[in-house]
């Protein structure tokens, strides 16, 4: 089973700071067609990775989320050789992540996060330049800029190039903390305190969806813990990373 590393853990405590057919393919999330600057195409890489927590509950635009910290997130951006650079995000509408009614449901995640079509064609941008997608484009944008990767060039605003999903390293649902004075290894106390709030446990309800079998269409429990490899839509011609 994946183990949680101390950086996806106190990941956690990085969240903590801050319709059914086509309604729930909506609310779980789904394939999308990006559009991209005329040309492009993608590339695999194998020295960029990206490591997500996120607490998978929504909904994303039509209401406050169900849980405390639902829709928020923490991404850390590796690039081998470079560094990492890390960013807390809040899920944006209208994303593959659709409504995120199904929580941490693992069966979803090639179409959340990874594929650009029904066939699994990977290369699902996160969030930009251009397109657009569950991470903002700002964000996406300086986190590359950290490790060296220009997306945009500064001087005449040409867009360089496009991170996206190749694929999934490893994936897991991780508890969420009701009642336990420990979140994986680190005290529950020391979560509350990042929190900067009173020291009560924050509360986590059961959303199962009555009366659905198919795993597919059902909800689960935890905080989405995932590692993906990164690659780049990009022009000819245009070196990458």
């Amino acid at each position: 089973m994946f183990r949680l590393k101390r950086l996806a853990i106190l990941s956690i405590a990085a969240v903590l700071v801050p319709l059914l057919a086509l309604g729930e393919a909506l609310a779980g999330g789904g394939f999308f067609s990006p559009n991209f600057p005329p040309g492009f195409t993608y590339h695999a890489v194998s020295d960029v990775t990206a490591t997500i927590v996120l607490d998978p509950n929504g909904p994303v635009s039509t209401g406050a989320p169900a849980t405390q910290t639902g829709t928020f997130g923490t991404i850390a951006i590796t690039r081998a050789g470079v560094g990492t650079a890390t960013a807390a995000f809040q899920v944006q509408p209208e994303s593959t992540l659709g409504e995120l009614r199904l929580g941490c449901n693992l069966n979803l995640t090639q179409a959340r996060f990874v594929a650009i079509s029904s066939d699994g064609t990977p290369g699902l941008p996160l969030g930009g330049p251009f397109t657009s997608n569950w991470l903002a484009t700002d964000v996406t944008t300086k986190l590359f800029a950290q490790l060296g990767v220009t997306l945009i060039d500064p001087a005449t605003a040409t867009i360089m190039l496009i991170p996206g999903v190749t694929g999934v390293i490893q994936q897991q649902c991780a508890a969420f903390p009701n009642g336990n004075q420990v979140v994986g290894t680190v005290p529950l106390s020391q979560l509350v305190n990042a929190l900067r709030v009173k020291p009560t446990t924050p509360t986590y309800p059961d959303r199962t969806i009555a009366g659905v079998t198919d795993p597919t269409l059902q909800w689960f429990p935890g905080f989405l813990v995932l590692q993906v490899t990164i690659g780049f839509w990009a022009a000819p011609g245009t070196p990458i990373p």
